[in-house]
């Protein structure tokens, strides 16, 4: 029973909260003139991107509440709880009139709705990631892990496909709503289907152990502080790769000669490829272990930083420049993301690891992931050039790897 629901309704469920989170950041150039219309087009792309950040900056607020009630209360009903969540500020967006009909109100309530949804994801991520690694013998941990990742690209393919139909020129401009409030509509439904899911093998073992904490944050602060930094690194970075591919991207393929479609479109093929890569990138994490896959994929990430963005730094970028852009940053940033994420929950043990991994993970998705848009569109407005991004890249991807490097709890967890 556990398994079946493991393989089926929980990837389910994370498919659709991850098309759920990530449908805003592919409309978010499309919605600027709609909630963001009395600045210039350049203020409004970069305060549309800024309520997508806002989103990724609840999150480990959210991590605080879900990750303690996690510890305490179990994975399950944490889990349950912050996946029907999400639904209810996604199904929010859909159905927040326009700028022109309520005026400085509409972009209110979308950044609220935009902080709801952060808040909630940030129990939901953590939940799903402990039901693999706590559920999964370690031979086949990186399968797992991998299948989990793929269905989130699924999930943002699906976001991509819709944001491309909803955009383009013979649609009615409201047809942007429909994803939102179906989105929204299937996360809270979910939940019907996960009610008869168990609890974790190891969160059991420790209920019956009685070692679990009244205050697992005081046990995280005092004795995890090194684990959590550099868990904190590895789930930013295991996402900057694909949001400076798509996210950050689109603003570089409309501004390069691309259509709001075509630029949806590239975002697809990038969530396919990085899809089919994670799950392969998970099988190998098996093989070779979960340490060393997350050190060399950072160092990867590093090397591969200026190739991609030098493809769309030159005067004359085609096509073929574009996807070698697209390709170089998924296949580099696709081996630490099919291990590193999983890799960190090691770090902690069973009566605080949801506390730990939630804000890990939701702190390095907010400070490095989500900004990675805002942080491109700044250095690339600042210098004038398509180049200043990778420095960033580079620059979190070299520290990360010589963190995780030189943590001595990652070294419990070399082959599996």
């Amino acid at each position: 029973m556990k398994q079946e629901y493991l393989n089926k309704t929980i990837i389910l469920g994370h498919l659709i909260e991850c098309f759920d989170t990530i449908l805003y950041g592919f409309l978010a150039v499309m919605l600027a003139p709609t909630f963001f219309p009395s600045v210039s087009p350049i203020a409004g792309i970069l305060a549309s991107y800024g309520a997508f950040a806002a989103g990724f900056l609840a999150r480990p607020f959210g991590a605080i509440l879900f990750g303690s009630m996690g510890d305490k209360k179990g994975r399950k009903q944490t889990l349950l709880l912050s996946m029907a969540l999400v639904g209810i500020p996604t199904l929010g967006m859909g159905i927040i009139p326009s700028y022109e009909s309520i005026g400085i109100l509409a972009p209110i309530l979308l950044i609220i709705c935009r902080v709801a949804q952060g808040f909630f994801i940030g129990g939901e991520f953590t939940g799903v990631i402990l039901y693999v690694y706590e559920n999964q013998s370690k031979g086949n941990l990186g399968l797992n892990t991998g299948i989990l990742m793929m269905a989130a690209r699924i999930g943002g393919f699906l976001a991509a496909a819709f944001a491309a139909i909803v955009s383009l020129s013979t649609m009615p401009y409201w047809v942007w709503r429909v994803p939102f409030i179906v989105g929204g509509a299937a996360a809270m439904l979910i939940y019907f289907f996960l009610k008869k899911i168990e609890d974790t093998d190891a969160f059991t073992n420790a209920q019956q152990e009685k070692s679990l904490l009244l205050f697992p944050w005081k046990e995280i602060f005092y004795y995890y502080k090194k684990p959590l930094a550099v868990a904190c690194l590895l789930a930013g970075l295991t996402i900057m790769p694909l949001y400076f591919a798509t996210i950050f991207g689109n603003r570089l393929f409309i501004e390069l000669g691309f259509s709001h479609t075509e630029s949806l479109v590239l975002n697809m093929f990038a969530l396919i490829l990085d899809g089919v890569l994670v799950f392969f990138f998970g099988l190998l994490a098996d093989k070779i272990g979960f340490r060393f896959q997350t050190i060399l994929g950072a160092c990867i990430i590093a090397v591969a930083s200026f190739p991609a963005f030098y493809f769309i730094a030159g005067e004359a970028v085609t096509l073929m420049h574009v996807c070698l852009f697209i390709t170089i940053l998924i296949v580099s940033g696709g081996m630490l993301n099919g291990c590193a994420v999983t890799f960190a929950a090691s770090f902690f043990p069973t009566n605080c690891r949801y506390s730990g991994s939630a804000l890990s993970v939701t702190l390095g998705y907010a400070l490095l992931g989500g900004t990675a848009p805002l942080v491109g569109s700044f250095l690339m407005d600042m210098t004038q050039s398509r180049m200043a991004p990778a420095f960033w890249l580079f620059v979190v991807s070299i520290i990360t790897a010589l963190s995780a490097y030189f943590l001595k709890e990652s070294r419990s967890f070399i082959k599996n």
